[in-house]
């Protein structure tokens, strides 16, 4: 978009606007035939249509006087929005910004009229201000408008004096901008967020100087490749689930802007952007998109991508050879469709340097929806005239609707670009065709952005003549520098906070980790310790409370009983070993062995009844020898 320079000048709580029509500088219009000439009033009395423009034939005095055509509906062509302090007027293909030090009685705003002069071909319009008093009472330290240039004598007076009046002295007398002028200079540019301005065009109504009759604005804007479609887009062709404008010619540049700003913050997910700040979460299987290297120098066209080219390359040599005019390529109309198809192009290069850097440069089957969603130019038909806005508009896209919401990756999505820029044209070449193919082949048809963007931009590429590889090296250092620096706070979404706020999270969970358990979690296992001890004492006090208890009692203390004799048999088991080494082979040869899980589970009275048996065999051979002792005798 154009922008254009208003002059203002406060009277009293009045606030004059003057905004000079955009097409102001232009070639006068030729002088109408005498059938034209005399028949105004019904030229004058012709209903309007989109498209078709409104001739009102003024009469010019002076010397040499003649007629001249006033097209009514160009004039007509308008969108206006306001604030408290801000006021944007777009006037047909130029965006006028006005940041006023006093703030705008928008509750007496009810209906605004707005005079053209056709002799200075400008508007002119007055807002109500509130009163200076109002406005200091409400302020902290500065004007209420943000510090303008120049204000009403009597509210300086009433004001109290700043402490800067030695420095705006010095200012003033070597003629440099004062604190107040500072403000409105290129770089101290206030922030306004266009999202919460008010549209008040249908408010508003337009009157030529010298004429009664009133006339109400219009929409009939621009959009597509360079602004030259008109009308609206033919419904069958349209994708309603990507394409968020379906009437595109009643919405004006900026008002389209507005809407697509509002639904990435309505679609914007915090969770979401926490998953993959730390890390992407790929597939297993898949690549980490953010280690791929694209291939932009190996190319290679299939034979149906050769016949579109050659198809779109014969139409744009007849489209040129017919619509040529070299008067026309200085104008200022002209650099803003430069500026404007250039911003298109590098535009719809990011959208296609994500998908194919998100899957390896394999084509899937939601390439197409990726590809669309991320360019802003698919879904809202918008206008760019600088790159930062490109950049930011990308940005926030690729963190709001895609797979992998990661802001870095699309920071590298730009780097690609820019080395496409440099030397990639063939590679660029190719994926237009292919994303070509895709919307006019896919499901849902997406073949409306194909007539007005792709096979336009496809013409625009392909032809050295009007884009060549000087210009598109300049366009790569050109983003190259924007990106330099663009920052996450440019994208208005709370990015910075977010990720300071999933750092302190990942933080204390690392401290709990490292402290081991919570203080809550050990105090809750401490006391159902002590609960445990406290059921044991109980049950071992109250011994005669039913029947279970005391079975549980008798065979604790014929544990006990077991553990008393297996403690007695390991002391003495030593003295025998002749004896042990015999019931071992008696036994069928079981190892001695105390690791065995066999020999701990020998029961108490099994140990008992060997040790019975020793002691008998023992008396048994005592007796036999002392009777064989008395027989000898």
């Amino acid at each position: 978009m154009l922008y254009g320079q208003i002059t203002h000048s406060y009277q009293e709580n009045t606030c004059t606007l003057v905004i000079p029509h955009p097409h102001a500088r232009e070639k006068p219009f030729h002088s109408p035939t005498p059938a034209e000439a005399a028949a105004p009033a019904e030229a004058e009395a012709a209903e309007t249509e989109p498209g078709r423009g409104v001739l009102v034939v003024l009469p010019q005095g002076g010397e040499g006087c003649g007629s001249e055509e006033l097209h009514v509906d160009r004039i007509r062509n308008c969108d206006i929005f306001i604030d408290s302090h801000d006021l944007y007027f777009f006037a047909d293909v130029k965006l006028y910004k006005f940041h006023s030090r006093r703030t705008f009685d928008l509750r007496e705003l009810k209906t605004l009229l707005i005079k053209f002069n056709p002799e200075d071909n400008h508007y002119q319009l007055c807002l109500r201000c509130l009163p200076p008093a109002t406005a200091a009472t409400t302020r902290d330290g500065s004007s209420g408008g943000g510090g303008g240039r120049g204000g009403a004598s009597s509210s300086i007076g009433d004001a109290p004096k700043p402490k800067n009046v030695r420095k705006e002295y010095i200012a003033t007398f070597l003629r440099l901008p004062t604190m107040a002028d500072a403000m409105y200079l290129p770089d101290k540019e206030p922030l306004v967020q266009e999202w919460k301005l008010k549209r008040i065009t249908d408010q508003c109504q337009l009157q030529l100087e010298g004429r009664e009759r009133i006339y109400k604005l219009t929409n009939n804007f621009g959009y597509g490749y360079a602004s030259k479609y008109s009308g609206p887009p033919e419904i069958s062709d349209v994708d309603k689930s990507t394409c968020r404008v379906l009437e595109p010619h009643r919405l004006s540049p900026i008002q389209r802007r507005q809407d697509r700003v509002v639904d990435e913050m309505k679609r914007f997910s915090r969770d979401q952007y926490k998953m993959n700040f730390v890390e992407l979460q790929v597939p297993s299987g898949h690549q980490n998109p953010l280690r791929f290297k694209p291939k932009i120098f190996e190319t290679s066209m299939t034979q149906e991508q050769a016949r579109l080219l050659h198809n779109l390359s014969r139409e744009a040599l007849q489209k040129q050879q017919k619509d040529e005019d070299p008067a026309d390529q200085d104008s200022p109309l002209e650099r803003l469709r430069q500026k404007e198809i250039d911003c298109g192009l590098i535009s719809i290069m990011l959208a296609i340097c994500y998908d194919v850097r998100t899957t390896n440069n394999d084509p899937t089957c939601e390439s197409a929806w990726t590809r669309s969603i991320l360019c802003p130019l698919f879904c809202y038909y918008e206008q760019f005239d600088n790159y930062r806005d490109v950049l930011v508009a990308f940005l926030r896209r690729a963190i709001t609707y895609p797979l992998f919401r990661n802001f870095e990756l699309g920071r590298q999505c730009v780097r690609d670009a820019i080395e496409v820029l440099k030397g990639g044209r063939n590679w660029l070449i190719n994926q237009l065709l292919l994303t070509h193919q895709q919307f006019a082949s896919g499901e849902p048809c997406r073949e409306s952005f194909n007539t007005h963007y792709l096979e336009d931009y496809i013409r625009y590429v392909t032809n050295p003549n009007v884009c060549s590889d000087e210009h598109l090296r300049l366009l790569a250092r050109n983003v190259k520098n924007v990106l330099m620096d663009v920052t996450k706070k440019h994208l208005n979404l709370g990015v910075t906070e977010i990720e300071t706020e999933l750092i302190q999270e990942l933080m204390q969970e690392m401290r709990l980790t490292a402290g081991g358990e919570s203080p809550s979690l050990q105090q809750g296992q401490s006391g159902d310790d002590d609960m445990d001890l406290d059921n044991d004492t109980s049950g071992q006090e109250d011994e005669t409370t039913t029947d279970d208890d005391s079975v549980i009692t008798d065979s604790f203390d014929s544990m006990d009983m077991d553990m008393r004799l297996i403690e007695n048999e390991a002391v003495y088991v030593p003295d025998d070993d002749n004896d042990d080494d015999e019931d071992d082979e008696d036994d069928g040869g079981v190892d001695d062995d105390n690791e065995d899980t066999a020999s701990s589970t020998t029961t108490s009275s099994e140990a008992e009844g060997n040790s019975v048996i020793e002691q008998c065999s023992n008396s048994e051979t005592a007796a036999s020898n002392s009777i064989s002792t008395t027989s000898t005798k």
